[in-house]
Parts: structure tokens; C-alpha cells; sequence
């Protein structure tokens, strides 16, 4: 047990010359959800939050991405489609067919762009804090996103620190990505969840086009939330929420 949740795996699978750390916890019998850490968070992220009443029914799948936990970095450029294919090879491994997906930030953003390059895999998909693109993110957090990039960028070439360069390449995932669009998304027919808060990085006129982009989409905006909605308020409010919507019926 872990933190009062059944422990049912936690190891790694080879994929891309890589070792990839991964737990599998909850509900053995359950339905498969994925949850999705957001930039530079490792398979911990929603522990003690949404994870564990999650885990009484639901067979919860997480995994480490590339540079985080004990997963190493490798030596390519890290991409939200190359983390599509990560994931799809998590799944492969495990042998699960079809997922319910709750991802936040850039997780959310994993999340959109796996089930619109694999959406066979995923059952229902619920969003926290994420984006399409950069043109989403409020100007002056995203001038602070570059600013820290080019600053870890001259500390990697500087001090050649693998440290440096892992973080160089985890804050380079929000420089110029993702790269998705309206229109690819609204090829989504799955039930949707869109949760950001009142005050998010994410601009609110942009989370709004995302819901409005999957047809019968649902959206929840937290007031005075902000970009940590996913971890605030859980009990009474997120969490409601979310165990309605992963309940919701599938579309055909």
C-alpha cells in the first residue's frame, strides 16, 4: 500500500533505447485512467489530490516522462509528439487498449495531442490548466517561460552540467509548443473535460475556443482559480467533477 492505495505495479519498460519508469496503483478491476504530469513533474503529480479517491475505482496508470523521475533524458529533442509515442508504448507494454485520460498543464496538452494523433486509445479525455499552443499562454508568463529557457540555455552550453541540460530541455517544451490546432481537435469525438481557473496562465478567451472546439464538450472555470486549479479545491468541487464526467457515456 501507498498512501493508502493499492500498489499493483511499479518498474520500467524499454522503448527508444530509453528505460521508462511507470506505476500502476488503484482499482485492479477498473476502468484504465491515465493521469499526466505537467512540465518537469514525474509520475507523482496528483498524489494526494484527485489520485487518491481516484485509485478506489479506477486502475491508474502514470509514468515518468523524459528527464523526469528516473527516467533518463536521452538525446533527442523532447516534442509532445515524441511523447505520444512514449505513451503509446506504455500502453502497448501493458496491453491496455482503451484509456480515460486527465492530464494537467502540459499534461493536458499530451493528453489533446495523444488522442488526436492515436484516438482509437482514449475513452474520455479531462484537461487542466493546458493549451494549444503559446498563442494561448498570457504574454507576460509566457516571456517568463523563454526568459528562464535562454537562461538554462547558456548554463548547459557554459557549464556542459547534464542538470542544465535536462532543464533546458523540459522548459523548451513550452517554447514554440504545441503545435495544435481548433481544427485538429474538433476531429476529437469523445467526451471532454476543459477545467482552468478565473486568473490561469492559459488566456481565458483560448481555453474557451478549446471547449467550443469538441463538440458537447464540458468546461468548468474555478473562480479566483488559478493555474494549480487541478490540486485546489478538490474535494467539493474538482473531484465531483471529475468522477461525473469519467462516468459520462461514451460517444459512438
Amino acid at each position: 500500500m501507498e498512501n493508502n492505495v493499492n500498489v499493483i505495479e511499479h518498474s520500467f519498460f524499454e522503448h527508444d533505447g530509453l528505460c521508462f519508469e511507470y506505476h500502476v496503483s488503484g482499482n485492479p478491476q477498473g476502468e484504465p485512467l491515465v493521469m499526466l504530469n505537467g512540465n518537469g513533474g514525474d509520475y507523482h503529480c496528483f498524489e494526494g489530490d484527485l489520485y487518491v479517491p481516484l485509485s478506489r475505482d479506477y486502475r491508474i496508470i502514470r509514468f515518468s516522462t523524459r528527464g523526469t523521475g528516473k527516467t533518463p533524458l536521452g538525446d533527442k529533442k523532447l516534442t509532445f509528439d515524441l511523447f505520444c509515442d512514449d505513451l503509446k508504448a506504455l500502453l502497448d507494454y501493458l496491453k491496455v487498449e482503451k484509456v480515460n485520460i486527465c492530464g494537467f498543464s502540459d499534461g493536458g496538452n499530451l493528453g489533446m495531442c495523444f488522442a488526436v494523433k492515436y484516438p482509437d486509445y482514449v475513452l474520455r479525455l479531462a484537461v487542466f490548466g493546458s493549451n494549444l499552443n503559446t498563442r494561448g499562454t498570457k504574454t507576460g508568463d509566457q516571456l517568463g517561460i523563454i526568459k528562464d529557457h535562454r537562461i538554462y540555455a547558456i548554463k548547459a552550453a557554459i557549464t556542459k552540467d547534464p542538470e542544465w541540460i535536462r532543464r533546458r530541455e523540459i522548459e523548451g517544451m513550452m517554447v514554440g509548443q504545441p503545435k495544435l490546432t481548433y481544427k485538429k481537435l474538433s476531429a476529437l469525438k469523445i467526451p471532454f473535460l476543459n477545467v482552468f481557473g478565473e486568473f490561469d496562465m492559459i488566456k481565458r478567451s483560448h481555453s474557451r475556443k478549446i471547449t467550443k472546439a469538441v463538440e458537447g464538450a464540458e468546461e468548468v472555470m474555478v473562480l479566483n482559480g488559478g493555474h494549480s486549479t487541478a490540486f485546489r479545491k478538490t474535494d467539493f468541487l474538482i473531484l465531483p467533477v471529475v468522477k461525473k464526467f469519467l462516468k459520462s457515456e461514451k460517444k459512438d
